[in-house]
């Protein structure tokens, strides 16, 4: 921190590891037995590209790593995928939730370690509740916190709207599982995910 910012009491943002990730593997069981929810065997982060030429050596890098995971005993099977707003998601399948969610980990402490960190926008850990309908569960890396989106999925127009009252349910239900964002207004929907 400079000295005007300590002046003028503007404080950098401490950036928060992906160690909390690790939260959704132990509130898995509770979210399977108690919510009724199970896991899609699908899971994503993802991150802003940056255009030099030591950030596409880590992609690279990182491309290497998660091909030799990809080999491992977890069977966690991955693909990268660029969207129209030019976030970069890789995407996660596997039928091991522990192995999604250590993936997830190792790739995201990879571009952390590398100096990237601010780059990382959010995990999500994809769900169907007992009625086949998916929800996510949503980690943001700036903040820490995991908040649920549950989409509501209309066929007869084209609005895009979300369970408001189920995901207030689910983020009371699993605060004691999990650390969850309070401030509602950055529970941010991620429409089309790529997953």
């Amino acid at each position: 921190m400079g000295f005007l910012d300590a002046l003028f009491g503007h404080q950098k943002p401490v950036p928060v590891g992906p160690e909390r990730l690790f939260a959704m593997s132990t509130a898995q069981l509770a979210l399977e037995t108690a919510q009724g929810l199970t896991s899609t065997g699908t899971a994503a982060m993802c991150f802003k590209d940056v255009a030099s030429g030591p950030f596409a050596q880590i992609q690279r890098d990182l491309d290497a790593l998660l091909d030799v995971a990809q080999k491992d005993a977890t069977g966690v099977h991955y693909r990268s995928v660029k969207d129209d707003l030019g976030y970069s998601w890789l995407i996660f399948e596997g039928g091991d939730f522990q192995g999604l969610v250590t993936t997830i980990h190792v790739a995201s402490r990879t571009l952390l370690d590398q100096g990237y960190g601010s780059q990382l926008l959010f995990a999500i850990f994809g769900f169907k509740d007992a009625d086949g309908h998916e929800l996510y569960w949503m980690y943001n890396y700036k903040r820490g916190f995991f908040y649920p989106f549950v989409p509501v999925k209309d066929t007869r127009d084209r609005l895009r709207r979300r369970n408001n009252p189920e995901e207030l349910r689910l983020a009371s239900a699993m605060e004691k599982e999990m650390p969850i964002e309070q401030e509602f207004e950055r529970w941010y929907p991620v429409w089309d995910l790529p997953l």
